[in-house]
């Protein structure tokens, strides 16, 4: 079962029982030679905290996975399949405890002879804490620290490759202390030379503003100041149409089972003007307290000119009606496989059986597909082929996707159903 609660905006979730995780074969589409920006026309980004500022280009994409105890931003070129710029911020004092949370890796893995002892307040040891906070080696994804190098203005250069079935990216992270925040601006370094340029030049634009009123919510009260719904794995991008998709998961803080979860996705201007406005409801007809669920928003007409950021909203009620009709994924089995067909379209398929004691009708699957980082690249969902399974009966399911947001790496799939006679 995968449990990346990467808290970010406000609100929905739902439950993703992971019945499959199977490493695919890469496919990366293949992209347009970036051009480098004129620095003149970028924009400047303003985090809502007030906390710091960036230029960029007014086409880049920002995806914010923020916590109550960290800022998370991260800015892509246009489809661009990995952000190549983003900022983390914290309070001095959260990151120096060792009580950060790890907003995009909470599953921490330390690297070995790492120790969970709480750092000095020395840029060094923080930079540790960061490290085995942010980043971590799992089974087919390797980090290795190069080297850290002391800046000119005082900041830490934390150089480092990750090795990742896709390729081996490099990175850049400068780590600083300005007033009370601990600041890390993230580079992924792009293999193109204007690219390269471009980001460059972004990077010399952060600012910080030490007198913001934004501090990082105590741990040991974090639950106290989650939202109801909660959002995770978020990812954004361009589609070959020149549509704009928002993909990821919500996650039910609530105590009870939600339903009717409704996400909202707002895109916004420099200047907080509302652009587009996209919504609709999550596949899930239940999500139970601590469960996930995928959702995915497109913007057809693609983004809007002058758009640098966006909102996700969620709203939902406590079930009733739900729960007494619900037949969830605890009752069905699946098999699943999954592969490239002839057109290079993903195409994941299996079955479906009922192995629960009552009839089961209008039997869904909802399959989510990840990247390396866990990011939701594509969801879909779809009825079995036969409408009702007696129990230990079993039908035959197919998705296949024409559109990915990145290279996929894992996939899940769960199976639900409505009691038979209660529709």
């Amino acid at each position: 079962m995968h449990r990346m609660m990467r808290s970010s905006l406000p609100l929905t979730i739902l439950l993703i029982i992971c019945l499959a995780a199977l490493i695919l074969t890469s496919c990366v589409p293949e992209q347009a030679t970036p051009q480098l920006v004129d620095p003149t026309d970028f924009v400047t980004y303003v985090h809502p905290s007030g906390v710091f500022t960036l230029d960029l280009p007014p086409e880049w994409v920002v995806s914010e996975t923020s916590s109550d105890t960290a800022l998370n931003v991260e800015f892509s070129p246009p489809n661009s399949p990995e952000p190549l710029v983003g900022v983390y911020v914290t309070t001095l004092s959260t990151i120096a405890s060792g009580q950060v949370s790890a907003t995009p890796n909470p599953s921490i893995t330390p690297q070995p002879g790492s120790t969970s002892e709480p750092p000095g307040a020395d840029l060094e040891s923080l930079a540790t804490t960061y490290e085995l906070t942010y980043y971590h080696t799992t089974s087919d994804t390797i980090f290795k620290e190069m080297g850290r190098d002391p800046q000119p203005d005082g900041s830490l250069r934390l150089r480092f490759v990750v090795d990742a079935p896709q390729g081996t990216s490099t990175h850049n992270d400068f780590i600083q202390v300005r007033g009370p925040y601990f600041v890390v601006l993230r580079i992924q370094l792009p293999e193109d030379h204007a690219q390269m340029r471009t980001v460059s030049r972004v990077v010399n634009t952060l600012t910080v503003n030490e007198g913001a009123q934004w501090a990082s919510a105590d741990p040991k009260n974090q639950s106290a100041n989650r939202d109801v719904v909660g959002f995770a794995n978020l990812n954004a991008w361009s589609d070959a149409n020149s549509g704009f998709e928002i993909a990821g998961q919500i996650v039910n803080n609530a105590p009870d089972a939600l339903e009717f979860i409704r996400i909202t996705a707002i895109l916004y201007d420099a200047n907080n003007n509302i652009l587009a406005q996209q919504d609709d409801f999550v596949s899930s007809d239940l999500v139970l307290p601590g469960e996930f669920a995928p959702f995915s928003l497109l913007f057809p007409d693609g983004l809007p000119p002058g758009t640098v950021r966006y909102d996700l909203n969620a709203s939902a009620r406590y079930a009733d009606f739900t729960t007494r009709t619900f037949y969830g994924p605890k009752n069905f089995g699946l098999t699943q496989d999954a592969g490239f067909d002839e057109n290079g379209l993903l195409v994941v398929q299996g079955q479906a059986r009922n192995e629960g004691n009552q009839p089961a009708n209008l039997v869904k699957v909802i399959v989510t597909v990840f990247d390396t980082e866990q990011r939701v690249i594509a969801t879909d969902t779809t009825l079995v082929d036969q409408q009702r399974l007696a129990p230990g009966e079993a039908s035959a399911y197919s998705v296949t996707f024409v559109e990915l947001g990145g290279t996929p790496n894992t996939f899940l799939v769960i199976a639900q159903g409505i009691v038979e006679g209660s529709n």
